[in-house]
């Protein structure tokens, strides 16, 4: 009788220890279906348990049977922090959408490729991010070159057709570098646009720093930037990361390629510097002249344009902190 109560004690503690392990697991799980994104890495949304915020983006999507990551956040500890957290099995990534080339979207993609080392990235083509491009090194006066012994001169003299052939920021990670807009699976498009304002000069405007110099003839690189589009019932579902080449330039970019109006934006729109007046008219237009469905800000867009987007929008405002699940 006595051996009997002690297997049956020992039987209802298992049981117990099983529910909580159970319970636990549950707690910090989200089950992410099909036409889903949940935010991994950014500054603002629920307290959840063991999630940590910080500036930053990132986002799993799952979408026609693939499980997609656009981009890596600031911080490759709290990266790994916020996926082990949500119990994501970053093996099951099928390919990578790098969104540009700043540190808080790329960072975390060194604990990425830990795990998962031969997962497909799509990056930008920057050849800051190591895009392979030509590059003229004869100079302004090319002339000059036949003037030098040949120890002086680039490559002996043989620099004919000079391309950059660098590893870049990720060694012999499996990157392809997309130069124009492109439909890489069924549904799913890369819409590739260009700064205007942010971006790498060629040379200095002025040898003298002292020069006060309005006019040159510095050549202007524009950051390249990657957004990502997926086909819905509703329309385009469009992820963006920061935004730098203005988030209306890459609806309307979507828009050209895709001919189908947006069903949802999603992610960093870059509005976190401008004031009330310069935002008022910019909701307008993203909903009446743009005919955005819905909005899902996040990352550097900022408290400001969130109040306004959620005034504009309402119903049709779908929030993205960290750890929430967004469906399309």
């Amino acid at each position: 009788m006595t051996r009997a109560l002690f297997v049956l004690i020992a039987l209802l503690l298992t049981a117990c220890s099983q529910n909580k392990s159970t319970s636990n697991l549950s707690k910090n799980s989200l089950e992410i279906t099909e036409n889903s994104i949940i935010s991994l890495y950014d500054a603002f949304g629920e307290n959840k348990e063991g999630l940590i915020k910080d500036f930053g983006f990132s986002c799993l999507i799952k979408y026609n049977g693939k499980t997609i990551l656009f981009d890596g956040g600031t911080n490759a500890d709290i990266f790994k922090n916020n996926v082990k957290t949500l119990k994501i099995d970053l093996k099951t990534v099928d390919f990578v959408v790098a969104s540009h080339a700043h540190f808080d979207h790329i960072n975390g993609f060194d604990y990425l490729l830990k795990v998962n080392p031969k997962v497909k990235i799509y990056f930008p083509f920057d050849l800051f991010w190591g895009a392979n491009i030509p590059f003229d090194i004869s100079g302004k006066d090319s002339t000059v070159v036949s003037t030098l012994e040949k120890r002086m001169q680039y490559f002996n003299g043989n620099f004919k057709d000079y391309h950059f052939n660098q590893t870049g920021r990720f060694w012999n990670a499996n990157i392809e570098f997309i130069k124009e807009n492109t439909e890489i699976e069924p549904g799913v498009k890369l819409i590739t646009t260009t700064s205007e304002y942010m971006g790498y000069f060629n040379k200095y405007p002025s040898i003298d720093s002292y020069e006060n110099c309005e006019t040159h003839s510095a050549k202007f690189n524009g950051l390249k930037e990657i957004s990502l589009s997926l086909q819905s019932e509703e329309g385009e579902v469009v992820i963006v990361g920061c935004s730098h080449s203005t988030v209306e330039k890459i609806i309307s970019e979507t828009k050209n390629y895709t001919h189908t109006n947006i069903g949802l934006v999603y992610g960093g729109y870059h509005l976190l510097p401008y004031d009330k007046d310069a935002l008022v008219d910019l909701t307008k237009r993203l909903k009446n002249d743009l005919e955005v469905k819905k909005v899902a800000p996040a990352h550097c867009t900022g408290h400001l344009a969130f109040k306004m987007l959620l005034d504009e929008y309402k119903e049709n405002y779908m929030f993205a902190g960290l750890g929430e699940v967004t469906k399309f």
